[in-house]
């Protein structure tokens, strides 16, 4: 008889009962006769788990919203150049037809009629007044509320999303007969990673020479198309902390008038740019501003203008080769700090 035989011959050897396996609720959740440690022990778990199911939750609804917002863009980009062929060279803006007054001197406008893509982004948002474009860097429907916090956090249809829309300043006055509309047209969008709205404007200040490759931003309002030559690019602060009490307030050029003329306009934008395009600019055109975020340090901002095409002018005919980079362009104080370089006193 081998040695186990002999220990299950005994009397008193019992044989060992198999443990019970533990359900959720038992592992999980405190019962009743638990001790304190056990009981601690089970409200960790809960708490961890419902963690991670958060976490689960949240991560997916991120990334979800990031395939959801390029799938969007895509669309409404294909649908785009079903009506319109911007990027073709030798876009220009049509010559302004000369006013005409009647017998009491008003003016006598033809009624602005819809372009057919507005037509069809109206039916999606009564928002929507234009849609711009840089080819390969920038693609999207423009907004306009009666503030400029909606759009932050809110897309072309309507629903809360952080990549928001790209949105027009509630000041500026954008569709309407072109002698009508702001001097200044300041369009803003999110720099987001994925490329999507203002996301890839980083290509201006990541090369400087790129504007050779793109000078150009096309802008629909909803009556016309317009094309602008790119005459600035550059990094500004929004804190006076960060440029010694001052602020270049590029959003408040909107009309220029007293406190914000051109000629001031002009002073700090061809001192800030990051090049030279050697295109020329005067109180008499209209320009477009594209801000975004901008990561040198926070908060900062990344500015695009843009000078509209003057009767004449196409995107065959403006003459590019006098671009040449900006040896020194003014930064704000705060990047200086660590930088290095030379800091260029701000007169205001």
């Amino acid at each position: 008889m081998s040695m186990s035989d002999e220990v299950r011959a005994n009397p008193r050897y019992k044989t060992p009962k198999k443990k019970k396996k533990k359900s959720f609720a038992e592992s999980f959740i405190p019962m009743k006769g638990d001790s304190a440690g056990e009981v601690i022990s089970k409200l960790i778990a809960l708490v961890s788990i419902a963690a991670l199911v958060v976490c689960a939750i949240v991560l997916g609804l991120y990334f979800y919203h990031i395939f959801e917002a390029k799938q969007n863009q895509k669309n409404l980009s294909e649908r785009y150049k079903v009506y319109n062929n911007l990027t073709q060279v030798g876009s220009s803006n049509s010559d302004p037809a000369p006013a005409e007054t009647d017998g009491n001197g008003e003016i006598v406008r033809e009624p602005l009629v819809n372009l057919p893509f507005a037509d069809e982004m109206l039916a999606i948002n009564s928002d929507y007044v234009g849609y711009v474009s840089i080819p390969g860097v920038v693609n999207e429907a423009v907004v306009q509320s009666k503030d400029n916090e909606l759009y932050l956090k809110t897309n072309i249809y309507g629903q809360k999303r952080q990549c928001g829309t790209v949105f027009a300043d509630c000041r500026n006055v954008v569709s309407d007969y072109s002698d009508l509309q702001s001097d200044n047209i300041i369009l803003y969008g999110h720099n987001q990673r994925d490329g999507t709205m203002f996301g890839q404007l980083d290509y201006y200040k990541w090369d400087y020479k790129y504007w050779l490759q793109n000078p150009f931003i096309y802008f629909d309002n909803k009556y016309e198309q317009n094309a602008y030559v790119i005459v600035a690019s550059f990094i500004i602060n929004t804190e006076p902390e960060h440029d010694n009490g001052y602020v270049f307030d590029y959003q408040n050029y909107i009309n220029f008038e007293e406190g914000h003329t051109f000629e001031s306009f002009k002073k700090e934008i061809d001192e800030r740019s990051h090049f030279h395009t050697g295109i020329d600019i005067n109180e008499n055109d209209k320009f477009i501003t594209l801000s975004t975020c901008s990561y040198e340090w926070e908060p900062a901002r990344h500015v695009i203008i843009g000078r509209k095409l003057r009767p004449g002018e196409t995107t065959e005919n403006i003459d590019t080769t006098n671009f040449a980079v900006n040896p020194n362009p003014k930064w704000p104080a705060v990047y200086y700090k660590y930088n290095g370089g030379t800091y260029v006193e701000n007169n205001g």
